[in-house]
């Protein structure tokens, strides 16, 4: 079984740079959640994060009407989660220009699986940038992560910030901006998606960690976009940071529960005796 996901229609959210987006889990969790991606065309197209594969032949094609494959200069991972990578080996294959921007630990952590081309690399860690034709793009670490090989992306041309698996929120259907949420809604699933993510909050010095939002901030983004949220402009970017830096004093997510599951099974049982 496979939770339901659709593609969304493609969102430009700054000059040549556009998000490929799904929602999951609609109709099958008490929220759907963004499946991101990015891809900037410019002088040196780059491809930020490739999806999951199992929605590789629809993903693949949103990506390459946007850009030809063989234009393709850059592939940059901002981590090595499954959702992020599920096709990077395809693309790789179809872009045979491309090098792929990821870094030494993205590399060691999938090696079990299967070894990506080293001679098509370029290692970048956080707060090192790489020169993409007609834009500089600077690795910077986002304040909210599942992976250490974790490193968001910032386009100097632009002011698009990719912030990778941070800054994001569930939504209960399909919406297009975070004004069509219930605000009180919206600061709880934000609050709550940040802390799943990164369940370490709660050990985090309120003031060390207050300086790592303020990276982000010091950067003045014109446009926050990330995997697992809505695109966030103008005010939605200072009060998503705002909100980010009261993380460490919220209390710790509480978990589902077994009780949960066997609730998600009777219903997926009455389901299938209803089909």
């Amino acid at each position: 079984m496979q939770i339901p996901s659709r593609f969304l229609d493609t969102q430009q959210v700054a000059p040549e740079t556009f998000l490929i987006r799904q929602l999951v889990g609609e109709g099958f969790n008490p929220v759907a959640v963004h499946m991101n991606t990015m891809v900037i065309r410019g002088a040196e197209p780059v491809i930020v994060d490739t999806g999951a594969a199992q929605t590789r032949a629809d993903w693949l094609d949103r990506v390459f009407e946007l850009v030809d494959p063989g234009d393709v200069r850059w592939v940059y991972l901002s981590h090595d989660d499954v959702d992020h990578t599920g096709n990077v080996l395809q693309v790789l294959e179809a872009a045979p220009k491309a090098t792929l921007v990821t870094n030494w630990f993205t590399v060691e952590r999938m090696a079990a699986d299967y070894m990506l081309p080293i001679d098509r690399m370029r290692w970048v860690n956080g707060g090192e940038s790489f020169e993409a034709g007609d834009r500089t793009l600077t690795a910077v670490v986002p304040p909210v992560f599942d992976s250490p090989t974790t490193r968001g992306l910032y386009d100097s041309r632009t002011g698009v910030y990719w912030a990778a698996d941070a800054l994001g929120a569930p939504v209960l259907h399909e919406v297009a901006d975070v004004s069509e949420l219930d605000p009180g809604f919206y600061r709880e699933a934000f609050g709550m998606q940040q802390r799943m993510v990164s369940p370490w909050l709660e050990w985090a010095d309120p003031v060390r960690y207050a300086a790592v939002v303020d990276r982000v901030r010091a950067l003045n983004p014109s446009v926050i976009a990330s995997c697992h949220g809505l695109a966030l402009r103008g005010a939605d970017v200072t009060e998503a940071l705002d909100w980010a830096t009261e993380l460490p004093s919220l209390p710790a997510i509480e978990w589902p529960k077994q009780a949960d599951l066997d609730t998600i099974l009777a219903q997926l049982t009455g389901q299938q005796l209803a089909a």
